[in-house]
């Protein structure tokens, strides 16, 4: 089986402090381009004028350039609290006028979180101590989008424990860290659960 090693050497590659230098092309070569999970994000979630779409944990960018490419009206709010990954995500999406990057994370609770310039992610952060929007603060700060790409080690599941009643008719991909927090996966009454990969599921409002 290539697919192990080919994953793990594309993680590298993307924890790589030079990694910019890689093409889109390349990255999506090595990192499951084909997959349902990128055929969400290249969905077309357009709604009315000033609809948004939201990555949270948008790392180097990849998903929110293919958000933005597939949804020219609406604007991207790409949250990122990697302060190594910043630059890199602001390389990537300079090109595209429906991105703001918000240089903070989403939390249950807005608390602040102990950031890092690590580019390696899965490492201990390093500090110094960033800020956080709680989903509230989020949806009241940007309003409610039509779908979010949740990518946040672990704090999905504070997030979910009490389905947020802002995030109600929200169509939402989540990916699911349960090797960091160790406990089942949340029952949901408010969305239709599918699974994408056995870390992934697609919450499609009922």
């Amino acid at each position: 089986m290539l697919l192990g090693p080919i994953y793990k050497l594309s993680h590298k590659l993307r924890s790589h402090p030079a990694r910019f230098l890689f093409s889109d092309f390349f990255f999506n070569y090595v990192g499951r381009d084909k997959n349902a999970e990128t055929e969400l994000m290249r969905k077309n979630w357009q709604g009315a004028a000033g609809s948004s779409i939201w990555d949270i944990g948008a790392s180097l960018g990849k998903f929110t350039t293919l958000i933005a490419q597939a949804n020219p009206q609406s604007r991207v709010y790409a949250f990122e609290p990697n302060l190594n990954s910043l630059y890199f995500l602001a390389h990537r999406t300079a090109k595209f006028p429906n991105v703001t990057i918000v240089p903070c994370a989403v939390t249950a609770d807005g608390r602040e979180i102990k950031g890092t310039y690590n580019p390696d992610f899965t490492a201990p952060c390093t500090g110094p101590m960033v800020p956080t929007y709680s989903v509230q603060e989020a949806v009241a700060k940007f309003g409610k989008p039509l779908f979010i790409k949740m990518d946040v080690e672990g704090e999905e599941f504070n997030i979910f424990r009490q389905e947020p009643d802002c995030l109600r008719g929200v169509h939402i991909l989540v990916e699911w860290h349960s090797y960091l927090v160790n406990e089942p996966i949340p029952k949901l009454k408010s969305w239709k659960v599918s699974n994408i990969t056995p870390a992934h599921t697609y919450l499609e409002p009922i």
